[in-house]
């Protein structure tokens, strides 16, 4: 676990596959694209966290060309990290782990 656990504490144990990865990391990019409104996006950020590129290996490589589509020819950089920390309009929580976050700078 990335933190501790309180006693009395209720645990969900999920799984996901490498298709629902890409499509979170789509739908990531996505959501910042729609966020510029009428701006074109120029450059973007993407960080996605470490344990998915290990989990996925080479399929990482096809998430990042979705991406690429998504972010409609905008250069990007990014790394993978350690859990992300964001904050989003309409999201409560500010720590995820085992997502895809996404940065867009319009021009």
């Amino acid at each position: 676990m990335a933190s501790d656990i309180p006693n009395g504490a209720y645990v969900s144990f999920m799984a996901t596959d490498n298709d629902c990865s890409k499509q979170a990391a789509v739908e990531a990019a996505a959501g910042a694209i729609k966020q510029l409104g009428d701006h074109k996006p120029n450059v973007a950020l993407f960080f996605d966290c470490v344990a998915t590129r290990l989990r996925m290996g080479k399929e990482f490589d096809f998430e990042l060309e979705k991406v690429n589509e998504t972010l409609q020819g905008a250069n990007y950089a990014g790394c993978n990290t350690y859990g992300q920390v964001a904050r989003v309009n309409g999201q409560f929580s500010g720590f995820q782990n085992c997502t895809a976050v996404v940065c867009v700078i319009p021009d």
